[in-house]
C-alpha cells in the first residue's frame, strides 16, 4: 500500500514536470515567434515599403524621361502682329519667347532657339497670332516692299473716302499698298506713291480697327523723305485708292 502511494506520488511529480516542459516548451516558442514578428515588422515591412516608393518613384522618373523625349523647344509669337512687322535687333525679346511643346507637331523649319533669328533686324513677313510657332518662312531679313524703310521713314496719316466692299475700307494694319490719286488735270487715277506701308487703320469716328467687318476711313502709313510730297500731293488731288500688293 505505501508502495501504490509512492508511485502515484511518482506518477503525479513525473505529469506535473511534463506539463512545465511544455509549457516551457509553448513559451519559448511563442518568445521566438514575437520576435521574428518584431523583426519583420522593424526590417522586413519598412524595407518592403521603401523598395515600393522607389520603384514607384523610378517608374515616375522614367515617365517624366519619356516625356521629354517627345517635347522639344521652339520659338513661339509673344502676342498677335501684322504682316511686315519690322523687329530691330534691340527688339526680337518683345516680339519672341521661347515654350516647349511636342516633337510630333514640330516642322523642321521652326526656329528652336532665339538665338537662331536673323541678328541684324528683319520682318514678320505674315501676320501672326500669341503663341503661333515661327517658321524660317514667316522671316524676312529684306524684303522688296520693305526694303526702301531700312534708312527710316516717316509717319503720316490721312483720310480716303470708303464705303462698304471699297478698295480702301478692307485696308488692315501691315498690309503694302500702292497710292493712287485722281490728277485734276487728266482726269486718270494716277499712281503717286509705291509700297507704302499701312501702319494703322481707323474708322469714321477715329477708333482703331480689329475685326474684318469695320470700314477703314483713315490711316496712318509710313513712306519715305522722298515720297512726302507726292503724298501729300495725293491728297489733295482727292479721290485716293489704294491697292494691296500681293506677295
Amino acid at each position: 500500500m505505501f508502495e501504490k502511494k509512492v508511485n502515484d506520488v511518482d506518477k503525479k511529480r513525473h505529469k506535473n514536470n511534463g506539463a512545465k516542459e511544455v509549457k516551457a516548451t509553448k513559451k519559448s516558442s511563442d518568445s521566438i515567434g514575437a520576435k521574428i514578428l518584431s523583426m519583420i515588422k522593424i526590417v522586413v515591412i519598412p524595407a518592403l515599403f521603401a523598395g515600393i516608393v522607389s520603384l514607384l518613384i523610378y517608374m515616375a522618373m522614367d515617365n517624366k524621361a519619356q516625356e521629354a523625349k517627345l517635347m522639344t523647344q521652339v520659338v513661339v509669337m509673344k502676342e498677335n502682329v501684322a504682316a511686315n512687322t519690322y523687329v530691330a535687333k534691340d527688339k526680337v525679346a518683345d516680339f519672341f519667347e521661347e515654350k516647349l511643346v511636342e516633337l510630333t507637331a514640330v516642322p523642321e523649319s521652326a526656329y528652336r532657339n532665339i538665338k537662331d533669328l536673323p541678328k541684324n533686324g528683319f520682318y514678320i513677313e505674315s501676320a501672326m497670332e500669341s503663341s503661333q510657332m515661327v517658321l524660317k518662312s514667316n522671316v524676312e531679313v529684306v524684303t522688296d516692299a520693305m526694303k526702301k524703310y531700312q534708312n527710316g521713314y516717316e509717319v503720316t496719316a490721312f483720310a480716303a473716302e470708303s464705303f462698304p466692299g471699297g478698295v480702301n475700307g478692307s485696308l488692315r494694319k501691315g498690309d503694302v499698298v500702292n497710292v493712287y490719286a485722281l490728277d485734276p488735270a487728266t482726269k486718270v487715277l494716277t499712281l503717286m506713291v509705291e509700297n507704302v506701308y499701312v501702319a494703322e487703320v481707323y474708322d469714321s469716328s477715329g477708333n482703331k480697327i480689329s475685326t474684318p467687318e469695320e470700314i477703314a476711313t483713315s490711316f496712318t502709313v509710313y513712306v519715305t523723305e522722298e515720297e512726302v510730297e507726292n503724298l501729300n500731293l495725293a491728297v489733295v488731288y482727292g479721290g485716293v485708292q489704294m491697292y494691296l500688293i500681293e506677295e
